[in-house]
């Protein structure tokens, strides 16, 4: 595994503690509802249970079964269930777990994997294997396919109360590619936003762009880099910025917000028209999408967007790729249960040779 994607990304699963009690939901706070007591103190998640490895990420061929191992750790008395979720993304690069009636994307390996057992029961001190096998349908299809494995962990109700108890949930990213199929890299600007800024302040552009593709950017060589200029009405650049992809994890059919700082040489100037263009693509040099837009700044923010002409990309700049190389494993949050938060971070992986053509983690 390359060094500073591991530093970058990390291997971590990082255990959410569930508040157990009345109440069903999460809302944001009302200034009119009744104060909701704070929630009393307990063992974190980490110490109640814990999985090893918090990532399954292989390569395998169209119609083949292979079956990969967890380890589950336990240091209270729960009842556990494992179930398998899709894999979502919103627009701020948070990552969410899907429902089945919710993953109806075409990048989806939910349906591909199934754990053995679904459920047990452990108590402090247990060490339970779990079987986790993925069944790669025959049409799969090209690229990679992406899933949680969710694990959650509910004690038995307290003694002398059914209103508070801790549970624990965690969560293990399954990333599986096609093998001997190519890995497509493509992707779309949806849209240009520009925030409102006061005289002197920086201008914060925001870039939607969506992965057209069928696998994930993120780290070495699929780093995603976003670019902004920012022009007078006479053509004269006023500001530029870029945003490094290293940190801009993308799975395929989702868009992404990728967020941009612009500080102007001179004031914007009320009444005034102006002129972005941004473009978006690999560090590689890889072009995927550029957008231009017209504007007119009023009151510290931006009227009338209209869409513009691009100037001309470089004579030399790459067009968009189709490749297999690496699998670059994006990072996941999860954010799932009545109050539960689960961050899961993937990192990069390296390959070897299967005997069946394909490749295993190493």
């Amino acid at each position: 595994m390359n060094t500073s994607t591991r530093r970058l990304l990390g291997g971590l699963a990082i255990a959410a503690v569930l508040l157990l009690g009345q109440g069903g939901s999460v809302r944001a706070a009302d200034p009119s509802a009744t104060p909701i007591p704070a929630a009393p103190s307990g063992p974190t998640g980490n110490e109640m249970l814990s999985v090893q490895p918090s990532l399954i990420s292989l390569t395998a061929k169209p119609g083949a079964t292979t079956t990969a191992q967890l380890t589950v750790r336990s240091a209270a008395n729960l009842s556990v269930t494992i179930k398998t979720q899709g894999l979502g993304q919103a627009l701020d690069g948070s990552f969410t777990a899907l429902a089945p009636d919710k993953d109806t994307g075409a990048f989806s390996a939910r349906s591909m994997i199934t754990a053995s057992p679904e459920s047990l029961t452990v108590k402090p001190g247990d060490t339970i294997k779990l079987n986790v096998n993925i069944a790669v349908p025959a049409n799969a299809g090209d690229g990679t396919r992406y899933a949680i494995l969710t694990i959650t962990g509910m004690p038995p109700a307290p003694a002398g109360s059914s209103n508070v108890g801790f549970g624990v949930e965690l969560g293990v990213s399954t990333i599986v590619q096609i093998a001997n199929t190519p890995q497509h890299k493509t992707g779309t600007i949806d849209g240009i936003d520009i925030g409102k800024a006061l005289p002197g302040q920086p201008l914060p552009v925001t870039v939607s762009f969506k992965n057209t593709g069928d696998t994930h950017y993120g780290a070495v060589p699929d780093e995603l880099v976003t670019s902004a200029t920012l022009q007078d009405a006479a053509g004269a650049e006023l500001a530029s910025a870029t945003a490094n992809g290293n940190q801009l994890s993308l799975i395929p059919g989702f868009t992404r917000g990728m967020p941009l700082t612009m500080t102007p040489s001179k004031p914007l100037v009320d009444g005034t028209t102006y002129h972005i263009e941004v473009g978006a693509g690999l560090k590689d040099g890889t072009i995927f999408d550029r957008k231009a837009m017209d504007f007119t700044w009023s009151g510290g923010g931006a009227l009338s967007p209209t869409a513009a002409p691009i100037s001309a990309p470089p004579a030399s700049a790459p067009t968009p790729a189709t490749s297999d190389t690496g699998l670059i494993i994006a990072a996941a949050m999860l954010s799932a249960g009545v109050v539960a938060l689960l961050f899961l971070i993937l990192p990069r992986i390296r390959r070897r040779p299967n005997s069946d053509g394909g490749a295993a983690d190493k």
